[in-house]
This record gives C-alpha cells, structure tokens and sequence, in this order.
C-alpha cells in the first residue's frame, strides 16, 4: 500500500479530508486541549538519525520521543509516567 493513501482508502471507502479555516481552527482546538507542545533542540543531524530510527521501529518521531522520555523518568525515580486528560 502507498505511504500517500488515506485510511479511507486503505479500506476500500473513499473519504475527503476537512480542509479550509473551520477545520484548521477545530483541529488547533483539539489540539490545544490534549497536548502541551515543547520544543526539542538536538545537534544537527540527530533529528534526522532518531528520525531514521523511530522509522525502522514503526513509530513517528513524536511518539518515539515520548517513550524514551518514560524510560528515562521511570529508570530515573522508578516511577511510571501516564498520560490522563486532565478536566478543565
């Protein structure tokens, strides 16, 4: 299957993405109420190697970043780090 296909299309339907300032605004939304943003600053080139890395093992570079940031901070304090939605 192409890295290009939708969901939808990978099973069969047809789908269209949202798109224009609703979408984007709903999105940023969601977004805002899920997940803090930080930022990472890495030496050149270790953005593109762990990048490679996160790849090989089937996981976006954000997703392999926050499991290696748990290991450390339960190999650290013992302690598990778990994401809950916090209520507002």
């Amino acid at each position: 299957m192409s890295g290009d296909k939708k969901a939808g299309e990978r099973q069969g339907k047809k789908t269209t993405i949202p798109r224009g300032p609703a979408a984007t605004a709903a999105k940023n939304k969601y977004r805002d109420n899920n997940y803090d943003r930080a930022e990472l600053a890495m030496p050149k080139g270790m953005k593109a190697a762990v990048r490679e890395i996160a790849k090989q093992q089937g996981q976006s570079f954000n997703e392999y970043v926050c499991t290696a940031v748990k290991e450390k901070v339960q190999q650290d304090t013992g302690e598990q780090l778990a994401w809950e939605k916090h209520k507002d």
